[in-house]
């Protein structure tokens, strides 16, 4: 009996040292973690000329800025800019939506329409430039292995929010 007990601690011994081995031999041939890409400034401007958005480039705090126009199946056409944040983490599409006129008050059930909306879209979300009077849809997108078809995709839902939320920020169509 002891030589049996004696013989099964050998053989889990045996069977540990086994696996451990096996381990180490595999992540000794474990691929490395490949690190995410992000796209630049030049690769964006590249990016968005392939998807047949022509650009004009200015400049902003955070670096270069390209403007666009998107122009959604309704046929209207959005002044877009696109921007990477200071960092380069994310890409900035910002629809300029519509100025309000000189001497027009700001709808305050509009306002909260428009901040009900950004709960309901975010991190998506509208904001206002004061000193412009303008009304802007901002959409974050991470910039992390950003693909041509995923900017398609995240202008095309951008330009089909603006569509779609237009009673809120369009100064003709409040009440």
């Amino acid at each position: 009996m002891i030589l049996s007990l004696t013989g099964n601690v050998v053989r889990c011994r045996l069977g540990a040292v086994v696996l451990a081995l096996g381990l180490v031999a595999t992540a000794a041939h474990a691929q490395p973690e490949r690190a995410p890409v992000r796209v630049d400034a030049a690769g964006l401007r590249a990016m968005l000329a392939a998807l047949g958005y022509p650009s004009r480039e200015s400049g902003n705090e955070s670096g270069v800025e390209l403007e666009i126009v998107l122009r959604p199946p309704d046929g209207r056409a959005i002044t877009t800019r696109v921007t990477l944040s200071k960092d380069g983490a994310i890409v900035w599409l910002v629809a300029w939506l519509k100025s309000v006129p000189p001497g027009r008050t700001i709808s305050g059930n509009a306002i909260l329409g428009m901040l009900a909306e950004n709960d309901a879209i975010g991190p998506m979300h509208f904001s206002y430039n004061e000193s412009r009077r303008w009304f802007f849809l901002n959409k974050p997108v991470v910039n992390q292995d950003l693909s041509a078809d995923r900017l398609r995709a995240e202008l095309a839902h951008l330009g089909s929010s603006v569509a779609r939320t237009e009673a809120l920020w369009d100064p003709d169509r409040w009440r």
